[in-house]
C-alpha cells in the first residue's frame, strides 16, 4: 500500500491510500465456494488474518467502523486485505463520533442504540462475518435499527438492566424478555471452540467484548498451532 499526500490548502491535506488490485472481496469469495461452503480450516485461517489486521489497527487506535464482507478483500493466494477506510477514525475518548456508521446487518448494539462506542464496534462486525463464513448468509438481517436489535436479542437474549447503556433514549422495556439460545442453533456448522469465540465477539456490553489480540489467543486457534508443531 502507498500513501499519497496532496496539499489542498495551508490547513488541509488530502490523503489517498493506493492499494494493490484484488479482484474479489469476501462476499464474492464465499459465493464462489462450492457447496457445502468453505472448509473449517480455511475459515480459521481467514479469521486469524482478519483479527491480525484488526489488532494492528486497534493498537494504533484506529477504528475501521465499516467491516463487512464487501470491505474485506481476499487475494488469489488467500491473503486477507482490509479495505475501504472511508469511515475509519483514530479513536480518542474526547472526540464526538457519528452514530451513522457500520452497515446495518453488521452494526453493534451500542451503535444501534446511539450510545458511545470505540474499537469494540469492529469486533462485533467481525463476529457477524465469522458466522457468515459458515452460514454463507448474514446472521442478523434487520430491516430497520429496531428490527436489527430485535434479531440480535433473539440470538444473544435481552441483556440485563444493569448492562443497558444509560446514555440512550430507547428503553429496554421496548423489547420482549427473550432468553439467549445456543449459538449453534443459528450456526450449526461451527465447532465448540469457534462457538465460544463467536459468543465473546457477540457480547452485548462492549467493555466485556473480547479484543482482537485476545481473540487471537483463544482456544479456537490453539489447536491449529498444536497440530502444526506435531506435523513438524
Amino acid at each position: 500500500m502507498d500513501v499519497c499526500a496532496t496539499p489542498r490548502s495551508d490547513q488541509e491535506t488530502k490523503v489517498t491510500l493506493v492499494f494493490e488490485h484484488v479482484d474479489q472481496d469476501l462476499k464474492t469469495y464465499l459465493e464462489k465456494a462450492p457447496a457445502p461452503g468453505l472448509a473449517p480450516d480455511r475459515i480459521k485461517d481467514l479469521m486469524r488474518q482478519l483479527l491480525c489486521g484488526l489488532a494492528f489497527l486497534h493498537s494504533n487506535r484506529v477504528m475501521h467502523r465499516d467491516l463487512k464482507p464487501e470491505n474485506i478483500l481476499v487475494t488469489s493466494q488467500g491473503q486477507v486485505k482490509l479495505a475501504d477506510f472511508g469511515l475509519a477514525r483514530i479513536y480518542s475518548c474526547h472526540m464526538a463520533l457519528t452514530p451513522v456508521v457500520v452497515t446495518l446487518w453488521y452494526r453493534p448494539p451500542e451503535v444501534l442504540l446511539q450510545s458511545s462506542y470505540a474499537t469494540p464496534v469492529d469486533i462485533w462486525s467481525t463476529g457477524c462475518i465469522f458466522a457468515e463464513m459458515f452460514k454463507r448468509k448474514p446472521l442478523f438481517c434487520g430491516e430497520s435499527e429496531m428490527d436489527q436489535l430485535g434479531k440480535i436479542f433473539e440470538v444473544i437474549g435481552l441483556p440485563p438492566e444493569e448492562e443497558w447503556p444509560t446514555d440512550v433514549t430507547l428503553s429496554r422495556k421496548n423489547f420482549p424478555p427473550v432468553m439467549a439460545r445456543p449459538i449453534t442453533d443459528f450456526v450449526p456448522e461451527i465447532n465448540e471452540q469457534g462457538a465460544q469465540l463467536l459468543l465473546k465477539m457477540l457480547t452485548f456490553d462492549p467493555l466485556k467484548r473480547i479484543s482482537a489480540l485476545n481473540a487471537l489467543e483463544h482456544e479456537y486457534f490453539r489447536d491449529e498451532t498444536t497440530s502444526t508443531q506435531t506435523k513438524s
